[in-house]
């Protein structure tokens, strides 16, 4: 698949967008959202993905096309399990629900640099060095017992509330 890069700045810019809508029109103001703004905002990226998913699809073909929403409904349905962090984040912290929406998005603004930044080094690291997945898989094992072994010894009590994180806060 040739992309221009005109196309990758579009497309960019796109996302940027969005995110200034989202910050400026949405999370401004800090509330509890209802059911129905938060069903309305989650339609409407939807409705973008799948408008980006027809342009992909007509402009560069049904294989391309279909390999788009098969990484989309894949991401999606991978991303549930992001749902449980996000609680867990939240209540752990004690973030009270009117800040919610702006904790949230700025998670994933790191989340999207960060990616961004590791998804580079780390394709960077492959073609160098193919056995980096070892390391890699290591690391994640590693990890892995290290939260086992630090579930059990953590109280819940002992963790920082949001006051801890936010002093200076104002409502």
């Amino acid at each position: 698949m040739d992309v221009p890069v005109w196309v990758w700045l579009l497309t960019v810019g796109g996302i940027c967008v969005m995110l200034a809508v989202d910050l400026f029109g949405h999370v401004r103001k800090p509330h509890a959202p209802t059911m129905r703004e938060a069903a309305t905002w989650s339609a409407a990226y939807v409705g973008v993905a799948l408008v980006f998913g027809v342009v992909v699809w007509a402009v560069w073909g049904p294989v391309f096309g279909f390999e788009y929403f098969s990484g989309y409904v894949t991401e999606k349905a991978l991303s549930v399990d992001n749902l449980f962090v996000f609680v867990l984040i939240m209540s752990g912290f004690a973030v009270p629900r009117i800040y919610q929406q702006k904790v949230l998005f700025v998670g994933i603004i790191l989340a999207l640099a960060f990616r961004t930044v590791f998804i580079l080094v780390g394709a960077e690291m492959v073609n160098r060095w193919a056995a980096i997945f070892y390391l890699f898989g290591a690391f994640l094992i590693w990890t892995a017992i290290g939260q086992l072994r630090h579930k059990s010894e953590e109280e819940p009590a002992q963790r920082p509330g949001w006051s801890a994180w936010c002093a200076g806060c104002s409502p």
